[in-house]
């Protein structure tokens, strides 16, 4: 049967049933608020899009942000590593189908997609997702939903024993149904809950009444998108043993995505397992430590409140240690808010199997209580204490404006999300910082660039808000600076490839002295360096911190094909690297297994015999030690 009730609200087991429940109720002009990320009701998306592609006479536009869908691998090398890691990753979830079209420039005339975060790195150069962009802080998101008459929210929801939870996004969902009740009325606007069994419950804010919703579409179970764990490497430890520093017992800690906040995460729970090893990294560490004063090198005693826009994973191991036991809610467990989780397979595992008490310490709740302070200010002050709000960029200028969201050209590579929001915070609290993590260099397809600029022409947080900057290098204090002392911090945490050229800059602007010299120390920053610091310690900075869908084979793989693709970009680059593997002649023995997983262990053509010596030189280069067969 296609639909039943649950008491007065229809339950449909039809996504095609609920999208035609939806039309005949709204009409046919649909206007459908989807949330960021993971929560995204993707079997009624997808119905409702079939419904306008067939008919031209229904509108459908969609607001949303964060479109996940599986990432498409070129044939070749990539295909045979990433296709089995991709179904690890993503098993039986269901692609978006107006992001596949999107992505392909199949979008009808009458399906119009907008949206205000990007799936990072991904649609550069999508002409459709660049123009119809809106870049919008998270918080003023749902005022933009709102002024456009938004008629449908499409959620995925998960449900426990009869009780119901908004689970992975509560964050604008919360405030945006009971504001669109009062506005528009229940008939105008619809909340569709589409129930997966799979999805995590969350409990505390995140759980509703059931008549929250209009209708129900029971989904089953579905596997969630589960973006896989970075890989922290050596410069990502660096930085995120600095930052774990500033950290001040008692406070309050947001933290940001990707494997530098991975590595921050890391930090702050080796600081508190393993003080003396913790102590000996980042007193290796060479470069201008930062306000130290400002946290600690010890184990947290007080423990610490998060007040974090994404939950990562590495926030939720960081509650596992026993660090996030701060009650900053009066007469609630809670130790932890946040607006909405994303992460990799095992982050979902690890929710569904953790015991009550544990979920009740996590309130999954508005964005807006989070990433500001306005609504219900002397609460939020009173419990954000000496905060520390960690976020991470592509690029920083000297004088300390963070780009974070977009490129020069003004091209999006994701989108602006919280980040300001927790920068202003930062000002605005009294003892809180703000501290943006930053790698020294990018190297793509054997390019090295600095990410320390003089200028930018595209800025996410401006120079006026500047605080804290880490590199690989050390800790610039930039707060209340002048602009000469600002450049010269910013110039010693600079990788010394790029520190004469940005002085040259510095003084042509009137920003430094005419006469002004580099100190020997800040020439000394190069990767060698670091690693050279750390490379001791390394049997207490994991390059998964908190596991991965790869097996040990695939993590060399991963490592060894992303060297393979920065010394093969060009033409020449992939002759001379062929003929150095076939001059080295390795060894395939030790590398069977890998070999196995890419089907190269008997090539049968001149292309595979190609790519088999090629994949051999790069196991050599980046190995740790092979993986026995």
């Amino acid at each position: 049967m296609e639909t039943s009730r649950a008491g007065t609200l229809p339950v449909h087991t039809s996504a095609e049933a609920a999208a035609k429940a939806v039309i005949d109720q709204i009409g046919k002009e649909v206007r459908l608020a989807l949330p960021l990320g993971l929560g995204k009701a993707n079997l009624l998306a997808n119905a409702l899009y079939e419904i306008a592609k067939a008919d031209p006479t229904v509108t459908l536009k969609i607001y949303t942000a964060l479109s996940i869908i599986r990432p498409k691998t070129p044939p070749g090398l990539a295909s045979r590593f990433g296709g089995p890691l991709i179904e690890k990753l993503f098993g039986d979830y269901p692609d978006l189908a107006y992001a596949s079209d999107r992505l392909k420039g199949q979008l009808p005339p009458n399906v119009e997609v907008e949206e205000f975060f990007l799936s990072t790195g991904s649609l550069l150069g999508n002409e459709y997702a660049q123009r119809h962009y809106n870049s919008v802080n998270y918080t003023h998101a749902m005022r933009r939903i709102i002024a456009e008459g938004v008629n449908v929210l499409g959620q995925m929801i998960s449900r426990r024993d009869g009780r119901y939870s908004l689970a992975c996004n509560s964050d604008l969902s919360l405030d945006l149904i009971p504001l669109m009740r009062e506005k528009v009325g229940r008939d105008k606007f619809l909340v569709v809950g589409e129930l997966n069994e799979k999805l995590p419950f969350m409990p505390n804010d995140a759980e509703v009444p059931a008549d929250e919703f209009d209708m129900l579409l029971d989904a089953g179970a579905y596997d969630l998108a589960g973006p896989p764990a970075p890989r922290v490497d050596l410069t990502s430890h660096a930085i995120g043993l600095r930052a774990a520093r500033l950290v001040k017992d008692g406070g309050t800690l947001q933290i940001g995505i990707g494997s530098l906040g991975d590595g921050a995460a890391q930090s702050v729970r080796l600081r508190h397992a393993n003080k003396a090893e913790y102590q000996n990294a980042v007193r290796a560490l060479p470069g201008p430590a930062g306000p130290v004063e400002e946290g600690c090198e010890s184990p947290f005693i007080q423990g610490l409140y998060g007040c974090t826009e994404m939950f990562t994973q590495g926030m939720f191991e960081i509650l596992r240690a026993g660090i996030f036991t701060r009650r900053a809610h009066e007469g609630r467990d809670i130790t932890i808010d946040g607006g909405f989780y994303l992460g990799p397979q095992n982050f979902y595992r690890a929710l569904r199997e953790a015991p009550d008490d544990v979920l009740n310490l996590i309130n999954m709740t508005s964005v807006d209580d989070v990433n500001a302070l306005y609504g219900n200010e002397e609460v939020r002050r009173r419990e954000r204490v000496d905060a520390r709000f960690i976020n991470i960029a592509m690029k920083a200028t000297c004088l300390g404006a963070v780009t974070s969201d977009a490129l020069e050209d003004g091209r999006v590579v994701s989108g602006v999300g919280g980040q300001y929001n927790f920068v202003a915070q930062a000002h605005e609290l009294e003892g809180a910082r703000s501290i943006i993590l930053l790698k020294a260099v990018r190297e793509s397809k054997g390019k090295v660039e600095s990410n320390i600029v003089w200028n930018y022409g595209h800025v996410t947080v401006p120079r006026h808000l500047r605080d804290i900057i880490i590199t690989e290098y050390g800790v610039a204090d930039l707060r209340g600076q002048p602009d000469e002392e600002c450049v010269k911090r910013m110039l010693a945490i600079t990788d010394s490839r790029f520190q004469d050229e940005l002085v040259r800059e510095a003084i042509a602007a009137k920003k430094l002295a005419a006469d002004f010299k580099l100190p020997e120390a800040w020439k000394k920053n190069t990767p060698d360096a670091i690693d050279a610091a750390l490379r001791p310690h390394l049997g207490y900075l994991p390059t998964y911190p908190f596991g991965t869908e790869m097996d040990e084979v695939e993590q060399d793989l991963a490592l060894a094909l992303e060297h393979l693709q920065d010394h093969t970009a060009s033409f020449w680059q992939q002759a001379g690297y062929v003929a150095a593997a076939v001059a080295s002649g390795p060894d395939a023995e030790p590398w069977r297994p890998h070999l196995q997983r890419l089907q190269l262990e008997k090539p049968s053509s001149l292309p595979e015999r190609i790519w088999r010596v090629l994949v051999l030189k790069a196991l050599e280069d980046t190995q740790t030690g092979p993986v026995p067969s």
